[in-house]
């Protein structure tokens, strides 16, 4: 009984960093306030954690907003049918497209991309990297046995397409639009997701697959 009720507080710790981020964003967010949303005595999360960068560590290990393998795997047969593409270059645009559409369902995780650049290294970095090893992990995974190619350096023109994307949709939480172009509805980002597959289309074109 007593190990799943210290299961249970650690966990309703962790939920309360998520619902602090998203509300307050990294500002807002310290020892006290994490308290005060969970409710419990800052003696106890130091127990737990041991401090502010140990629980975000565990939080990012912890957490369900981050994009996993099961999320674009789901969103991908919803876009294709169940049919999956074959190529590399299709399934690339396919993850661009993925990609753009989970980031705009999930704030949290807005505001934790967006704030890596500004919030201070130590409480960003642990979800960073977590981010960047869930997110590595899911794209191999998502490719199978899909080789990338070695003609041309894939990776540096995913990573560039990508950070578009991000970009556009981080973009749109502080502004209506963006050189000139709407960012707010569905329809506007039908719009994005049409020239973003273009680009992948172009970018990728000259690409053999095995």
């Amino acid at each position: 009984m007593a190990q799943r009720d210290s299961e249970a507080t650690k966990q309703n710790i962790l939920n309360a960093v998520g619902r602090v981020l998203e509300r307050d964003g990294f500002r807002g967010l310290g020892i006290n306030a994490v308290a005060k949303e969970a409710k419990v005595g800052k003696p106890l999360i130091y127990r737990y954690f041991g401090g502010m960068p140990q629980l975000l560590e565990e939080f990012g290990k912890d957490a369900d907003f981050w994009l996993g393998l099961d999320d674009m795997l789901v969103e991908a047969d919803r876009e294709t049918g169940g049919v999956h593409p074959e190529s590399f270059s299709e399934n690339l645009r396919l993850v661009l497209l993925i990609y753009a559409r989970i980031l705009r369902s999930r704030p949290l995780l807005q505001e934790v991309l967006a704030s890596e650049l500004t919030a201070p290294a130590e409480l960003v970095k642990p979800l960073a990297t977590a981010r960047r090893d869930l997110a590595r992990s899911a794209l191999l995974d998502f490719m199978g046995d899909i080789k990338w190619p070695t003609d041309f350096d894939a990776s540096a023109t995913f990573a560039i397409l990508l950070a578009g994307v991000q970009y556009l949709v981080l973009r749109g939480r502080v502004a209506e639009h963006y050189w000139g172009i709407p960012l707010k509805t569905d329809e506007d980002w039908e719009r994005f997701e049409r020239a973003v597959g273009r680009i992948a289309d172009l970018a990728f074109a000259s690409t053999v697959d095995p």
